[in-house]
């Protein structure tokens, strides 16, 4: 299903998926089998029409649980949300220990916009798991949509701290904290947009909350800014923030200073002096003021990158590295200390993944980084 994703449930509805097994009637096992390669082939209403009759023909409840639990993901896939409610509902009832099937009729139901029978789903489901982090992540959702901000803050927090690395966990909890404690949640925001410098939700969603609840111009403007840059042409909100920042330039606020390069390089020079004499905290207020001057230099994204680094704050050294990279996708420097950057918090995937790319750019020093990845990963 394309047009109706839940932040938290692609992996925990693929990890539902449950294998038809035992011996049962061979015709319903054959269309069963058929069913299953016709859905991995994406041929879904073809997969629908075998798993039906594959679950006429076949006996026995928990075989038809585990048919009715597939029938509802090919439902699911189809766009056809409620049927899909209904399988998932009927699987339960076949099945009550089918965990994975009350976990997709509870996702369901929520896109359906049935919320309570969706959150008497969800609670089944933790009620078998209580730490199972979609279902929690979920029935915080749910709570959303209630408007119950107290219990949606509660679940989303439990799942996020369940899974502390998923930024889109981390993302909705703060949207739940919102109404709760304003300055909380926006500091949540702040860290996830630094420590996850490729999870370009979170500079979108610091804009709109400066734009529409703290009525800050000038910082709305600077995360829609930074949205972009991170999110590139291909960005689910992009529209929204280009069509944010023509609004915030229309109303003729302070919030759209037009870019002032000199400023900018004066900031950057005197934060090179800085960086120089070891004083890293003051070159990074330079190099701040010379990104509102003007955000499109990238020596001074670079250079905040390298106090940060000094400074042993690898997170957002890396951020203020990938946005030099983003002005600048040839800028080899940059890219190797990224890379670097990666390694000192030990993400060997990524900084193997920039490492790749600066082979393109510089072979020297690509192979030298990856060499030093693979010494260094394994201890």
């Amino acid at each position: 299903m394309k047009s109706k994703k839940a932040y938290f449930t692609a992996a925990g509805v693929v990890a539902a998926l449950l294998m038809f097994i035992g011996c049962g009637d061979r015709s319903g096992e054959k269309d069963y089998n058929k069913a299953m390669d016709a859905w991995k082939a994406g041929k879904l209403a073809r997969a629908e029409g075998l798993m039906e009759n594959a679950i006429r023909k076949t006996p026995g409840n928990e075989k038809k649980s585990f048919a009715k639990n597939q029938l509802g993901l090919i439902l699911w896939e189809l766009g056809k949300v409620e049927e899909a409610a209904e399988a998932f509902s009927e699987s339960c009832a076949l099945a009550e220990s089918l965990n994975g099937a009350n976990l997709n009729l509870g996702v369901s139901l929520y896109h359906a916009g049935r919320y309570d029978e969706a959150e008497v789903a969800l609670n089944n489901v933790l009620g078998e798991d209580p730490k199972n982090p979609t279902a929690l992540a979920m029935l915080g959702m749910v709570a959303a949509q209630k408007q119950d901000w107290a219990a949606a803050t509660r679940a989303m927090g439990s799942a996020a701290n369940l899974n502390p690395r998923d930024p889109a966990g981390i993302n909705a909890y703060a949207l739940a904290e919102l109404s709760q404690n304003r300055n909380s949640a926006v500091n949540r925001l702040k860290s996830l947009a630094s420590t996850h410098p490729d999870y370009a939700p979170a500079a979108y969603n610091l804009g709109v909350i400066h734009e529409q609840v703290l009525r800050d111009g000038k910082a709305a403007y600077g995360w829609y800014r930074q949205y972009l840059q991170r999110a590139g042409a291909s960005g689910s909100h992009v529209e929204a923030a280009n069509q944010a920042i023509a609004r915030l330039t229309g109303e003729g606020q302070s919030a759209m200073p037009k870019t002032d390069p000199a400023a900018a390089k004066r900031y950057t020079a005197e934060g090179v002096k800085q960086l120089t004499a070891g004083k890293y905290n003051a070159a990074i207020t330079n190099f701040e003021q010379a990104i509102a001057a003007d955000p499109n230099q990238k020596e001074t994204h670079y250079n905040m990158g390298y106090a940060y680094f000094q400074l042993k704050k690898y997170d957002q050294a890396a951020a203020a590295f990938l946005n030099a990279i983003k002005i600048d996708p040839a800028y080899a420097d940059a890219r190797y200390n990224l890379a670097f950057a990666y390694c000192q918090q030990r993400n060997w995937r990524d900084a193997e993944r920039q490492a790749k790319e600066l082979v393109k750019l510089d072979k020297t020093r690509g192979d030298q980084m990856l060499k030093y990845i693979s010494d260094n990963r394994k201890r």
